[in-house]
């Protein structure tokens, strides 16, 4: 899992440090390690975010791109467009849909998000009552394969 960690200082002072963290079940790095050529070779490398607009280039501030030594892991699919990091997320969501409402097409089925909201509203109905709820499998969900 890639999580970019935002700390609420990092909004207010300029002396805070934005960090790339992987986290796993059982750690969290800043780093990628790997076996070099034989298994007894351990590498390590620092993930690098390069954001342009410091320092003396002119590019403008925007995010590039991520790499682990010359292997580029992530690069801003919305180049140019100056997007924070939450804007870059919510935008590639959000591209399949455009995409497909362009071609006439649903991006997802409306089926899709059904058994998940039957759940919710299950919680929902369980949190007013006090009391357990049951849910059963419908005809749509049988029907689709949605909940094997």
């Amino acid at each position: 899992m890639g999580l970019y960690d935002f700390t609420d200082n990092q909004c207010t002072t300029s002396s805070g440090r934005a960090r790339i963290v992987i986290r796993g079940s059982a750690a969290r790095s800043r780093t990628t390690r790997w076996f070099g050529s034989s298994a007894r070779t351990i590498v390590r490398s620092p993930l690098v975010r390069r954001q342009t607009g410091y320092d003396l280039d002119l590019d403008g501030f925007d995010t590039d791109h991520i790499s682990v030594g010359d292997t580029i892991l992530y690069r801003n699919p919305f180049p140019g467009l100056r997007f924070n990091d939450e804007d870059i997320a919510i935008s590639s969501m959000l591209r399949p849909w455009r995409l497909a409402s362009r071609r006439g097409r649903a991006a997802v089925s409306a089926g899709g998000g059904l058994p998940d909201h039957q759940v919710s509203l299950a919680i929902d109905q369980s949190a007013a009552t006090n009391a357990p709820v049951a849910t059963s499998v419908e005809a749509w969900a049988a029907k689709r394969g949605e909940l094997d």
